[in-house]
Formats: C-alpha cells, structure tokens, sequence
C-alpha cells in the first residue's frame, strides 16, 4: 500500500487515533524519564547521544530519524503514512515541552525507589496504550519500528529477534554513552508487548475499527 492509497483508507477514527497515540506517546516518554530509570532503548539511545553532543533530545531525535527514514524509504515504503510524519517529527519536540511541565510545574523529582518504580510502571503504561492507538490506527509506522519489520521480511530471521537485536544495539549505545539503562529500560524490552496487545484488544480495535470490522464481516 503506497501512501496515497493509505491516506484515501483512513477514517476520521483512525486520524484521531494517529494524532492522539503520538500525543500520548510523548507524554508516555516524560514520564519514563522522569522516574530516572531509563526510557525506551531507541529514546534512551537519542537522549544520551544528545546529551553528548549538547544539542535538544527534540532536533537530535529528529536528525536521526531522517537516517532511519532512509532505509524505511528505500525498503519499508509500503509502511510510510502521515503516521510516520508525525512520529517523525512530533515526539521529539513535544517530550522537550512536556517534560519541565510535569517535572518542575507538578511533583518535582521522585525522592525515593518507590516513586521511581511507580512512575516506570505508569509510564511504559501510558506508552502502551498509545502505540496500541497510534498501531491500531494503520497510518503509517515510525522509521525506528519500521526497522524489525524489514528485517523480518529480508532476513529468514523472525521479528521477534530482529526487534530484540535493533532495542539491544540502542542500549548498549546508550550504556556506553553513559544514558540511564535501568528497570524502566527493562519493561519496556519485555512488557510493552503485552500491554499493548491489552489495549488492541479491549480498547484500540474496537474504537477505532470497530465499524470497519463490522462492515468487513457483512460484505
């Protein structure tokens, strides 16, 4: 599906779901960097290198992502949306927002492991659910995710594997760039995908493709 036919698909539904998925998505990240115990292997990797360098997570993100998009471009175009766009160019910058405002506006900084652990939870939560929205919503799929899914296709090695090696390459980046790998890293790797297939089932599909389904079933 290339991204003309794509856009003629969505629904206003599946708009919304991109939009709002990617909004909660960068509120997800804040909170998983407020708690200090590290973010997603890809985020945690694009915060520790910009920290090196001095520039804003927001422009690094971006800069990086504009390398990755290349190789979605030259062998995941069928993957390519608005979706895509947005995630590109809307998380970085919006984390960067978002983050003085619930750290310095709100609670301040968590002052124990409990608060910490709690914050981690919460967080890798909220990303859950906002990739389970922002997936469901089929407009496109983020330079970074699209990486295992090319590699699954062009290689004889299963998904599962090809994510595992592209989240283990960021950690060991951000590690050795002295970024925070820590138990929010951690359930990230090994819970994300089960919470969000959660949410697909009891949220995600049934609100946003709920009517599509239905109609899908009749004809």
């Amino acid at each position: 599906m290339n991204l003309v036919e794509r856009m003629k698909q969505l629904t206003l539904r599946r708009w919304i779901g991109m939009a709002a998925g990617n909004i909660i998505l960068a509120v997800g990240v804040c909170i998983l960097k407020w708690s200090g115990t590290g973010n997603d292997p890809y985020t945690g990797m694009n915060m520790a290198l910009a920290a090196v360098i001095g520039l804003r997570f927001g422009v690094f993100q971006i800069i990086i992502n504009c390398f990755v998009f290349l190789l979605e471009l030259f062998f995941g175009r069928k993957y390519i949306g608005p979706g895509t766009i947005v995630n590109w160019f809307l998380i970085g910058p919006l984390v960067d927002w978002f983050y003085p405002v619930l750290r310095h506006w709100f609670f301040g900084v968590p002052s124990s492991w409990g608060q910490q652990l709690v914050l981690a939870v919460l967080g890798v939560i909220v990303i859950s659910f906002a990739c389970s929205v922002y997936q469901t919503a089929d407009a496109g799929i983020s330079p970074y995710d699209s990486l295992a899914i090319i590699g699954e296709e062009r290689t004889p090695i299963p998904y599962f594997w090809c994510r595992m090696f592209c989240d283990g390459v960021c950690a060991l980046v951000c590690f050795l760039a002295h970024g925070v790998v820590g138990i929010g890293m951690l359930l990230c790797a090994f819970a994300l995908g089960p919470v969000i297939a959660f949410f697909n089932r009891f949220f995600s599909v049934p609100v946003l493709l709920g009517r599509e389904k239905k109609t899908t079933a009749g004809s």
